[in-house]
């Protein structure tokens, strides 16, 4: 290994208290409303691919229902959410629909979560209307002297476990 490379992944360590990860699935009135003023379906450059599932929009905002800048410049003081909105494609059977959900972050090139279904404890479904907005939140805890701008990478795939639909993204997150 090279001690260039060595140096930046013990750097990497050194920079992160923590992460933790987070999903929901279905509306939550107080925190669907806020964001209605973004203008345009993918914010955020949220990069998305689909297989058999139509979206409505996707975008980041804040716990508190702020909006992310567009350049997602971040520092790092609250959670940050990714919503995506469906209009089509998942596959209803008995009144539920059954969803699998993954989120992996890394940065400098070394993974620093990943968790495989974060809905795993939902193994009886969803009602459709719920299974129609997605939020999956990431929480990244840096300590403060963390210098300069770190890039962190949060991939994501969201899959029917009835049918072949899935959706597939990523997102980049820069330290102020």
């Amino acid at each position: 290994m090279k001690p260039y490379t060595f140096i930046r992944m013990i750097g990497i360590s050194l920079l992160l208290q923590s992460c933790e990860f987070n999903c929901s699935v279905g509306k939550k009135d107080e925190e669907i409303e806020k964001p209605k003023t973004l203008n345009g379906r993918i914010k955020n450059d949220i990069q998305l691919e689909t297989n058999g599932v139509k979206i409505e929009k996707a975008y980041l905002v804040f716990e508190d229902g702020m909006k992310v800048p567009e350049d997602n410049v971040v520092d790092f003081s609250k959670k940050i959410k990714m919503y995506v909105f469906i209009d089509s494609g998942w596959t209803v059977i008995d009144g539920k629909v059954k969803l699998g959900a993954s989120e992996k972050i890394t940065a400098l090139g070394k993974t620093l979560l990943d968790e495989k279904d974060l809905f795993n404890e939902l193994s009886d479904g969803v009602s459709p209307e719920d299974a129609n907005v997605i939020s999956l939140s990431a929480t990244i805890n840096l300590k403060k002297e963390v210098q300069p701008l770190t890039t962190f990478q949060v991939s994501f795939k969201i899959w029917d476990k009835n049918s072949e639909a899935f959706i597939t993204g990523s997102y980049k997150l820069f330290s102020k």
